[in-house]
């Protein structure tokens, strides 16, 4: 695996934007995963059709199950697209054995219905671990992106069967009303009608083998993303373009070289001749100690107090715990003397004395519901009562600023004096990811400086664009309003962004000139 061969760019993704990216790269190669998972998939269903006429059922569920199998096939030939030795479909077909080797027994029967199969398989096929190696990889990987992973398994399943549903509804709608009155759809309902359930068969293993890509192949740039992080790819490479810019900016050797370099030598050889003849310095052995004496020496520390502190302690305790005698408060004795003193005054206790106790205890309990009602209608109706009697909160602290964000500068310093001058000019440069990315970091950078929006790596870009829409609709006390122009304007820049990060698809020159126009005006009138 040659890093520096990655078609992708290297850098680090939120497990969202790593699915996003395998979802544009398994449209990108969906022919070739679909048809190396469609054919052993369809000729295992053929072999079983042929031995197993009257049962369709166990059919498809013997090819659901081996879902495993046909897995590694695809994921054998997105890893090599993805480091830049694409594999064709019919030399990736002819690895079927070999790539199904290893832990094939384990993944259709423990690992068959692990939520994570598409972040874990990796391991197996690429990395070629099992056992205990294979579990303290997944151990590291399974910090992150693991809740993914099983959102995307459940995503997933949730998609053939919406797909087998809307196909059975097309179907449906294909055929003539005059016919669909006359068919006696109770049989089919029941499955009784053993040609039509092989057809739902085909349908169905279509339809897997249709959304297969998508899943494996988002689930390979999980792990991708994953090891990015752990390993430092994206700093490994930056450092290859360092070294490599620095050896090109080397200007090549003078003719003088060569002759330095022989005096240099003659140098060397005249300092090893006459190096013996050097005074050596001084010798300090009288300084060392011997053998015995040191032994000595180390039988007197150990001699000392430091080394013949012995404690002896039995028995179970807190550290630090000092037991102390727990007396009852004085108040509360002389409350319960004043509550049983009708009681306490006479040898017999009369109806009267214990009518005298209950009220009392009657008392006390209406009394702390009294002033337990108040703490509460005083909580409930605070933000009232502190409106009523003008009291400001004190403001916040204000929150860090992110020096980047998804993997861009959003610094105020790294901006240009005219950032739709400079987008301009790298867009007519054919710089396009620069350009647009200049301009929707800068609009970042506003809103964080100016409009105290507090966004972190934690969000998406179509969380940050709702953030500004909810503040618009709903605007936060203490907080620098948001027009309606400028959330409509962090749309569709953050949809423009997303689409060519992410979908590699550009906009049109049109589109980038008023992206500017909107931009100096959204944020010349917010201000």
């Amino acid at each position: 695996m040659h890093i520096e061969n990655l078609t992708v760019r290297a850098r680090l993704r939120s497990p969202w934007e790593s699915i996003d990216l395998g979802t544009a790269l398994a449209r990108q190669y969906w022919l070739p995963l679909f048809l190396v998972w469609l054919l052993p998939a369809a000729l295992l269903l053929a072999s079983l059709a042929w031995l197993l006429p009257e049962h369709p059922g166990w059919s498809l569920f013997a090819v659901w199950w081996l879902k495993p199998v046909f897995d590694r096939l695809p994921l054998f030939m997105i890893s090599r697209a993805l480091f830049g030795a694409p594999v064709s479909a019919l030399a990736a077909l002819k690895q079927f054995f070999a790539q199904n080797r290893r832990d094939w027994l384990a993944w259709i029967t423990l690992r068959r219905l692990n939520p994570t199969r598409s972040f874990d398989m990796p391991v197996t096929v690429l990395e070629q671990s099992s056992g205990a190696v294979r579990s303290a990889r997944l151990g590291v990987l399974h910090r992150k992106h693991a809740s993914a992973a099983t959102w995307l398994t459940l995503t997933g399943i949730h998609l053939e069967g919406l797909f087998l549903i809307a196909a059975f509804i097309l179907i449906y709608l294909f055929i003539p009303e005059q016919v669909a009155a006359n068919i006696d759809w109770l049989p089919i309902l029941r499955n009784d009608t053993l040609g039509l359930e092989w057809l739902s068969n085909v349908l169905y293993l279509f339809i897997m083998a249709a959304v297969a890509p998508f899943y494996i192949v988002s689930g390979f740039c999980l792990y991708i993303g994953r090891r990015i992080e752990l390993e430092g790819w994206d700093i490994e490479l930056q450092f290859r373009d360092l070294a490599e810019r620095h050896q090109r900016r080397q200007q090549p050797p003078r003719r003088g070289v060569a002759g330095g370099s022989g005096t240099v030598t003659l140098l060397l050889l005249f300092a090893l001749f006459f190096s013996p003849l050097a005074p050596a310095p001084e010798s300090r052995a009288d300084a060392l100690e011997t053998p015995q004496q040191a032994q000595q020496h180390i039988d007197e520390i150990l001699a000392g107090e430091d080394f013949h502190q012995i404690e002896q302690i039995n028995g179970w305790r807190l550290k630090g715990w000092e037991s102390k005698e727990q007396k009852i408060p004085e108040w509360l004795i002389q409350f319960i003397e004043w509550l049983f003193s009708p009681s306490l005054d006479t040898d017999d206790a009369s109806d009267s004395n214990w009518g005298a106790v209950i009220a009392g205890l009657i008392e006390i309990l209406l009394w702390i519901g009294v002033i337990a009602g108040l703490i509460y209608l005083g909580w409930r109706h605070h933000d009232t009562i502190l409106k009523h009697l003008r009291w400001q909160p004190r403001s916040k602290p204000k929150a860090a600023v992110p020096e980047t964000l998804f993997g861009l500068d959003i610094r105020q310093s790294s901006l240009p004096d005219d950032v739709c001058a400079e987008v301009q000019r790298l867009w007519q440069a054919g710089e396009k990811r620069a350009s647009l990315g200049l301009l929707y970091r800068a609009t970042l950078s506003h809103l964080i400086e100016d409009f105290q929006f507090q966004f972190g790596d934690h969000l998406t870009e179509s969380e940050c664009a709702r953030l500004v829409h909810r503040r618009s609709r709903e605007p936060a006390e203490h907080l620098p309003p948001v027009t309606v122009p400028l959330s409509r304007f962090v749309q569709q820049l953050t949809t423009d962004w997303q689409q060519l990060a992410y979908a590699h698809r550009n906009p049109i020159d049109a589109r980038i000139h008023a992206l500017c126009q909107e931009w100096q005006e959204v944020f010349r009138n917010d201000r």
